[in-house]
């Protein structure tokens, strides 16, 4: 299918100066080599490592005969950039990941032939061409947990009172090492909806300690959930560029 240029893409703006009028000019005549795509990690699928998720893509990629750009050096590697790694168990419903191509090719007819082409579990929702030379970021990132009836009243209270709180220490606790930091800064929002799923929204960082969503489980005494057979789900990525 032959590739549209970038003006089909574009959206109506603000009147523009004639130094940004330059600028979309160049924009609207590049081609589109950058994909950025949404994709959900359900079923089975989510017991699979990160690792492993990226040569899944890969082999997908491959079979789908999609123009990849590689890395140079001595072990070139396909530039493929996955937003936020997503750890093992939780299943992802809008995650993030952007393709470099070495030739155009429309967004959709990628979409199209990943879908052809991926392992059940792997579902490709959306795709956009992106035309920033850096990767994406996200700012914040929703998560939700099913909870039993007999456990709603009790978690309604400790989530009160967590956002209650304007600190909230937290030790992260593993064989090797324990991680001290304050939860409460990263806990952005957080309720408990008419269905009984919890779904909270967590501020992401790149620097120090971060905040993970196993914390505010425990944090709310519900950690025995996920011992049990319960699985956390992050719901969206919310990106900044």
């Amino acid at each position: 299918m032959a590739a549209r240029s970038a003006s089909s893409y574009r959206v109506a703006g603000p009147e523009r100066t004639p130094g940004r009028v330059r600028r979309a000019a160049m924009t609207a005549a590049a081609p589109i080599l950058k994909i950025r795509l949404r994709f959900a990690k359900r079923g089975d699928l989510r017991l699979v490592s990160h690792h492993d998720l990226v040569r899944c893509l890969e082999r997908a990629l491959r079979r789908a005969e999609i123009p990849v750009a590689v890395t140079q050096g001595f072990n070139p590697r396909p530039k493929v950039t996955f937003t936020l790694s997503l750890a093992l168990g939780i299943e992802g419903c809008r995650e993030v990941v952007e393709i470099d191509l070495t030739e155009p090719l429309e967004p959709a007819e990628v979409l199209s032939r990943l879908a052809a082409t991926s392992p059940p579990g792997l579902e490709w929702l959306e795709a956009e061409p992106s035309f920033s030379p850096r990767a994406a970021q996200a700012g914040a990132v929703w998560y939700c947990l099913a909870l039993p009836s007999d456990r709603l009243a009790g978690a309604n209270a400790s989530l009160a009172e967590l956002l209650a709180a304007e600190t909230r220490p937290y030790a992260r606790r593993r064989p090797d090492k324990t991680v001290e930091l304050d939860l409460r800064p990263f806990l952005l929002d957080a309720a408990i909806d008419p269905e009984g799923v919890l779904r909270f929204r967590l501020k992401v960082t790149n620097s120090g300690a971060a905040a993970r969503p196993e914390d505010v489980v425990d944090v709310l005494g519900l950690s025995d959930l996920l011992r049990e057979g319960s699985f956390l789900a992050r719901t969206d990525l919310e990106l900044t560029s």
